[in-house]
């Protein structure tokens, strides 16, 4: 195995071990109860504002003002200013992934959820890539590698698979997010 590559796959362990020990998506005491379709479309759509507002739209590829100044820190190698906003961004998806363990509990709903908290680790670990990147002058770990490795491409395929089998009540109209252009 080259250097590079060892590099690379050291870095990638390192951050995966940080997300494992870092702190829990919702602690039980503190987590609402969702007992209402609405009370899911909330934390549902609350989740997704997190997610935009930590990376962007992950459909369309369209960075968030987070990301992209991560992005320019990183190039300006701003250790610094990486920190900063890079603690931001993992701050904004914790945020998410409380949301996510909330909407949960609608049942129908979990098997989507899981596959939504899957992502956002995913997109903590392209944080912590480029936390990374920003104090390495090469070798760092490539952000979609780390993407990839923890599962965002098949998380991202299966959360949607997944909400075909999200119950609606019979009174429940779909509604759009406030913030974000989602709908449930």
């Amino acid at each position: 195995m080259s250097s590079r590559l060892l590099r690379a796959a050291a870095a990638l362990l390192i951050v995966l071990t940080g997300v494992a020990c870092g702190p829990a998506a919702a602690s039980p005491g503190a987590t609402p109860r969702v007992t209402t379709f609405t009370d899911f479309a909330t934390a549902y759509c609350a989740s997704w504002d997190a997610l935009f507002k930590a990376v962007g739209n992950p459909d369309t590829g369209s960075g968030s003002i987070l990301s992209k100044s991560l992005d320019q820190a990183v190039a300006a190698h701003d250790a610094a200013t990486t920190e900063r906003i890079a603690a931001d961004m993992r701050n904004q998806l914790e945020m998410g992934r409380q949301q996510a363990a909330i909407a949960a509990q609608w049942p129908s709903a979990r098997p989507m959820m899981v596959q939504m908290d899957r992502l956002f680790v995913a997109f903590e670990m392209v944080t912590a890539a480029k936390r990374a990147a920003a104090g390495q002058a090469s070798g760092p770990v490539d952000p979609q590698a780390a993407f990839e490795a923890a599962g965002g491409v098949e998380a991202w395929t299966a959360m949607f698979q997944a909400a075909r089998g999200l119950e609606r009540p019979s009174d429940a109209p779909s509604q759009s997010c406030p913030t974000v252009p989602v709908s449930v």
